[in-house]
């Protein structure tokens, strides 16, 4: 995809982020280069091991450490215990099965290390919010948890230490068109908003737009209002020169300070945990307020690497 300057018309370029390779803390921070290598042979290892039954206490072992030290190390750059990674992976996978095969669904529930298609889907209805038939016949591709990279680990890791610090830009104004609906913040969300990415990969909906100012380009944008509950776009900008096409939903963006957070890793649940970042920690303590106005994500890859760039609209404190 196009970089961000070229998408929402802005004027200075994003700087490239620094490889998270470079980020090597002290015993008060996060990891140095040796916990970097240990953890990725162990992502390697259990990648290759995931249908199989996996003794922790060995992959620890080959990394080097003490089951309990590893344990540690590894939850505190990915967020998951060793468990809980595995286990997401898992999931991950048998849902890609279960939309790219006709496999019955119970064989898939054991091949990923289920003793019954009831335990199968109880597990996933609580990460997906959805039953496993059901993404099946909507051909949904749920993905809560995908391969780990050590770039994201790092990130992950980061944000929850040091915390991240945005870059300010000031955006034109745009129009943006594409398609619309309303979610409640309530938790749902979290699920029906990923749901509706899949829908919108999955049926082309970008072919029913006008064309967007710039190739390649894809955002969410987010637009409160005073209850719960919130539209959500997905589409691109264009240029307000072309007629409007009939059942697209066009939205004028006003021009504004934003502060830019660059997240790197999976889109679903990194983006999520940075908003929740940029919210709880990273806003309360700045010198800036929300401006009102809309949030907005571009989701791109660089060199392999899905990144997306969060924007907020602030307004410094009065």
């Amino acid at each position: 995809m196009i970089r961000f300057t070229c998408r929402m018309g802005c004027s200075n370029a994003l700087q490239e982020p620094a490889s998270c390779r470079e980020t090597i803390h002290d015993e008060r921070g996060i990891a140095r280069m040796e916990h970097v290598e240990a953890l990725e042979r162990a992502l390697a290892y259990m990648e290759a091991h995931l249908d199989e039954e996996i003794d922790l206490a060995l992959l620890a072992s080959q990394a080097g450490y003490s089951l309990y030290h590893f344990h540690r190390l590894f939850q505190d750059l990915v967020g998951d215990s060793l468990k809980e990674y595995i286990r997401k992976r898992r999931l991950t996978e048998a849902a890609k099965e279960l939309v790219k095969t006709r496999k019955p669904i119970i064989d898939i529930a054991f091949a990923h290390g289920y003793q019954s298609r009831e335990a199968f889907s109880r597990a996933f209805v609580q990460a997906y919010g959805i039953t496993p038939a059901a993404c099946r016949k909507q051909e949904l591709h749920c993905e809560i948890r995908e391969p780990m990279s050590v770039n994201a680990m790092l990130f992950s890791a980061q944000r929850a230490s040091d915390g991240l610090s945005p870059l300010f830009r000031k955006l034109p104004e745009r129009l943006v068109a594409g398609q619309v609906r309303t979610f409640r913040a309530d938790g749902t969300n979290l699920q029906q908003i990923p749901f509706f990415w899949q829908e919108w990969m999955r049926d082309e909906c970008w072919r029913q737009l006008p064309p967007g100012r710039y190739a390649n380009e894809c955002v969410g944008i987010i637009f409160p209002t005073e209850t719960l509950d919130f539209d959500y776009l997905i589409g691109f900008e264009v240029d307000p020169a072309l007629p409007r096409k009939p059942g697209v939903s066009y939205r004028r963006l006003e021009p504004g300070l934003f502060a830019c957070f660059t997240v790197i890793g999976p889109y679903t649940e990194s983006v999520q945990k940075t908003w929740n970042y940029i919210y709880t920690r990273w806003l309360p303590v700045s010198d800036y307020q929300h401006g009102g106005r809309e949030d907005i994500e571009l989701y791109l890859e660089r060199q392999g690497e899905k990144i997306t760039e969060l924007m907020i609209p602030v307004e410094l404190r009065s």
